[in-house]
């Protein structure tokens, strides 16, 4: 695909990196980041680096291939990228309602364009994040999709610890969680009400766990510790709602699972 198709979304690009060079860091959700580090995604451009899409505009229930590159401050398209958990790129799809969750992993051609077959099932503005480990700085670029329609919500719950899905009872411990403290987070999967034994490593880890801020969707990806396959230590930025969206492959099935965590205000 020729440059001028990403020419569209060249001016957006620029103001967004303009923005988030001038006060924009990448965190993971991990202690060693310190509190004052931002979460990623809220940025088309961090790190030195801009998202620039061939489109944001799909149509709900077709399948549309998407493509994207990933061009530095001088508009030099980057080609060359390291491996994070078995993957170069790992493209993550969230309705901004928190709802409709992919978790893909797009191609690369030569040229250093990404290409990805997208399907919306649903209308509504969607939050693409893009995953990336460029010169060993991982950053995450954010950018909204629109799929136009008349667009039916689902209702969500304020706090939840438990989630079923395929035949897996999955419970999030612990129950009191602090904004801006670490804290381990630990999951639990059982089947018919045995805790299952094993969990079978899915790219290149027992679990993958993507954190989302209600309200601008501040995003965090955070994989479980080698000492304790089912438990991952984060810190939640501020008070506020969060989805928890956690993939594991117990006995070699692979599930996603949601929960939703409602953190106040300490003095509240």
């Amino acid at each position: 695909m020729g440059n001028d198709e990403y020419d569209q979304t060249e001016n957006e690009a620029t103001r967004e990196y303009n923005h988030g060079r001038e006060g924009g860091t990448h965190a993971r959700g991990y202690t060693d980041h310190g509190s004052h580090a931002l979460p990623g995604g809220l940025s088309i451009a961090a790190d030195g680096l801009r998202l620039v899409p061939s489109d944001i505009r799909f149509k709900p229930g077709v399948e549309q291939t998407w493509t994207y590159q990933i061009r530095d401050y001088e508009g030099t398209v980057v080609t060359e990228f390291e491996e994070s958990h078995d993957e170069l790129n790992h493209l993550i799809l969230v309705r901004r309602d928190l709802t409709r969750f992919q978790h893909l992993h797009p191609e690369m051609t030569a040229d250093g364009t990404w290409s990805q077959q997208l399907t919306f099932p649903d209308p509504g503005v969607y939050r693409a994040f893009v995953d990336i480990l460029v010169n060993g700085q991982p950053t995450t670029l954010g950018v909204d999709l629109f799929v136009p329609g008349l667009v039916e919500l689902d209702p969500r719950p304020a706090s939840t610890r438990e989630a079923t899905t395929n035949g897996y009872n999955v419970t999030l411990r612990p129950e009191e969680i602090q904004a801006g403290e670490a804290v381990v987070l630990e999951f639990e999967t059982q089947q018919d009400g045995e805790r299952v034994a094993k969990l079978d490593e899915y790219l290149g880890a027992l679990g993958h766990l993507v954190v989302l801020r209600e309200g601008d969707l501040a995003y965090v990806h955070v994989h479980p510790e080698e000492t304790d396959p089912e438990s991952g230590r984060i810190r939640f930025p501020t008070a506020g709602r969060y989805r928890l969206f956690l993939q594991a492959k117990p006995d070699g099935n692979l599930i996603t699972t949601s929960f939703d965590v409602r953190l106040d205000d300490s003095n509240s």
